[in-house]
């Protein structure tokens, strides 16, 4: 599915002549950001459109409360003014005694989230670009597009209170941000002013990988960017480790996916858990980012626009098999093993687009084909299964030989060393008796040379 042609896309770059195809690919991979660019404009705009509403909507009840008398204005400061809605599940974990203990850190938590899901993004891009992965990437630019375009118009159509309150969002924004947003209410900084603090917001979004600054802007919407992001960085390297490990044993296989579906979880869970407890977002923006990401990015339209943009060059032919043509695939889907309560349905699925040939057309899959189909299976499961087990069998025998050959082996080296040590044996002794005789025959000249010597005299 991935398509693994980075060689021959390195290899243009050494010719001149090949430029244009080499041009033609780079914009094919930078269309898709300029696409995710316009989204993100779009998003903040209707994010900065929400805060001028919020803030005109807070600064007209505290006018009107302190028209009345000094009391109302106190009420509205106390009450409606420092409030946002009811969030019982902010108000569990924020008495938890997780919360207590993650106070006293030096760094905080949400530093640690964030610098884990930056790493996995930075991660998941360099690996996309490393095996020129046009398709993946395509996908989720689209995807964080349609999040986006969705995020946007939900902010500017439907504003909420914000989720920290008015005087947390007089916090945030400073003396200065609300200065700003009052003279825009009041007077109007002009549609240019408007457009390139807008273009900035966008150009510190893509700084923070696709989440907005909650800093410089106030009032929420109906889902949260930042989950949104992180379940779909999540899908994308999920789906990445999963597409490099198809040729790994089945075993091994499922446990790394289990591991790398643990520790995304893992990411994923405490950036909600601290989005939740930081009291940025409400519970319901989280907890709706989660199903509507999953949603978007396994959307088949998403999918086909993906693998038109990625493969529109390219030749696709139909495929013949068994006398059957089919089409060539126009998109795969993916559901993941976390898609609760749909797990058994995890796994990808492959677009086709059915009668567009009379050839396909005549191939119906009926009850007799059904039957057939799940004879084989059975045959072919049990064929696979002897073989298993003849393998087993095989690599049991090469296990025993082994040990015999070793055992074998010993023995020989056993009985080398004692013939060398008899060997040894034998030689010492044999040299003593040489050293003997030599010894005795030394002592016999010795008395000859001395009954020489008393014959001459």
């Amino acid at each position: 599915m991935l398509a693994r042609n980075g060689a021959p896309q390195y290899s243009l770059l050494l010719d001149g002549a090949d430029a244009p195809i080499m041009n033609s690919a780079l914009r094919k991979w930078l269309a898709p950001v300029a696409l995710l660019l316009s989204a993100l404009f779009c998003q903040n705009a209707g994010l900065y459109s929400a805060t001028c509403v919020y803030l005109q909507w807070a600064d007209a009840a505290e006018g009107d409360a302190a028209q009345h008398n000094a009391a109302s204005a106190a009420a509205f400061s106390k009450g409606v003014g420092s409030t946002s809605l009811e969030d019982p599940l902010h108000q569990l974990l924020k008495g938890s005694q997780l919360a207590e203990s993650l106070e006293g850190l030096s760094w905080a938590p949400e530093v640690w989230v964030d610098l884990l899901t930056d790493c996995v993004i930075i991660s998941l891009l360099i690996q996309l670009v490393r095996i020129n992965d046009l398709k993946s990437w395509t996908h989720l630019a689209l995807t964080a597009t349609v999040l986006a375009i969705l995020k946007g118009v939900l902010a500017w159509s439907t504003v909420l209170p914000d989720a920290s309150g008015w005087m947390g969002c007089q916090r945030r924004l400073g003396p200065h941000g609300l200065m700003y947003f009052r003279q825009q209410n009041s007077e109007g900084l002009g549609t240019i002013t408007s457009m390139v603090d807008i273009f900035l917001l966008t150009v510190q979004s893509l700084w923070l990988l696709g989440r907005a600054a909650p800093q410089q802007l106030c009032a929420d919407t109906l889902f949260c960017c930042s989950t949104s992001t992180t379940v779909l960085v999540c899908l994308g390297a999920y789906d990445a480790v999963s597409a490099r490990i198809d040729e790994v044993r089945r075993e091994r296989r499922s446990a790394i996916l289990g591991l790398t579906g643990l520790i995304l979880c893992a990411i994923l869970a405490a950036d909600v858990a601290l989005a939740v407890g930081s009291k940025l977002h409400y519970s319901v923006d989280v907890l709706l980012a989660i199903p509507l990401t999953f949603l978007v990015y396994g959307n088949p339209a998403v999918a086909m626009c993906a693998s038109e943009w990625a493969e529109r060059d390219t030749d696709r032919r139909p495929v013949s098999m068994n006398g059957h043509t089919f089409e060539p695939d126009l998109g795969m889907v993916a559901v993941e093993p976390c898609c609760f309560p749909f797990g058994k349905m995890a796994g990808k699925y492959f677009l086709q687009q059915r009668e567009v040939s009379s050839e396909f057309q005549r191939f119906r899959w009926t009850e007799d084909q059904q039957r057939v189909f799940r004879q084989k299976k059975v045959e072919m499961t049990g064929k696979l299964e002897a073989m298993r087990r003849r393998c087993s069998t095989l690599a049991d025998s090469l296990e025993a030989q082994q040990d015999a050959a070793q055992r074998l082996l010993l023995e020989r080296e056993q009985e080398l060393d004692e013939k060398l040590e008899d060997a040894k044996a034998e030689q010492d002794r044999q040299i003593s008796e040489q050293q003997k005789r030599l010894d005795g025959e030394l002592k016999a000249l010795e008395v000859w040379k001395s009954a020489a010597k008393h014959a001459e005299t």
